[in-house]
């Protein structure tokens, strides 16, 4: 009987172990490929047919984000950057080079660094956070440069909503040199400046 409660004991030890396990990587673990059409608000006409995948590989875990916000609050935007490069990938983006005629826009992926959803059910709310210049490569150009030097941070938004059929689609933003902050009420990084030149995502769709 002594035996028989002692194994019953690891069992149950074991598979608690497992359940928490699992737990765990549910909740980091993501398999996103988005796609969406990209229009500067600059320059409408330019990026009308500029198509952007976005690669969401896993999301940051709830103590990355807290080590990410108690450096943002301690010491502003270009201390996160700085901790962002040193967190693992969590995807990238890339605009697709056979579609589009933006002459600054660098088919190459970009990197991202953080990744949040809010899943509320029929809708969702992804935040994701680079430290690099999203679709324009590691050297920024401009005037876009100039802001990505005061504040360097690319931001973006996507929010999207599930149809009739049960597909995922939606709108979005890029926000590029963006100030950003934790909104504690919310539990969840908002842009805290506006660009002057975010660049709007149309059509967003789960692939």
């Amino acid at each position: 009987m002594g035996a028989e409660t002692g194994k019953n004991k690891i069992g149950i030890i074991l598979a608690g172990l497992a359940i928490a396990l699992t737990g765990l990587t549910v909740a980091e673990a993501a398999d996103l490929d988005i796609r969406a059409r990209a229009v500067s608000a600059l320059n409408i006409e330019r990026a009308a047919a500029d198509q952007i995948d976005i690669r969401v590989e896993r999301w940051s875990t709830d103590e990355e984000r807290e080590a990410l916000v108690e450096t943002w609050d301690t010491a502003g935007n270009h201390a996160l950057a700085s901790a962002l490069a040193d967190e693992a990938e969590t995807g990238w983006t890339r605009f697709d080079p056979r579609g589009g005629r933006g002459p600054g826009r660098d088919p190459r992926k970009t990197i991202l660094r953080y990744a949040r959803e809010i899943d509320s059910g029929d809708t969702k709310e992804i935040i994701l956070i680079t430290d690099k210049y999203i679709g324009y490569g590691s050297n920024p150009q401009g005037a876009n440069g100039a802001k990505l030097a005061q504040y360097p941070l690319s931001f973006v938004l996507l929010k999207l909503q599930k149809d009739e059929a049960g597909d995922w689609k939606g709108i979005g933003r890029i926000f590029v040199g963006a100030k950003v902050r934790f909104d504690n009420t919310q539990k969840k990084f908002v842009i805290d400046e506006f660009p002057m030149d975010p660049v709007y995502l149309k059509d967003v769709k789960l692939k």
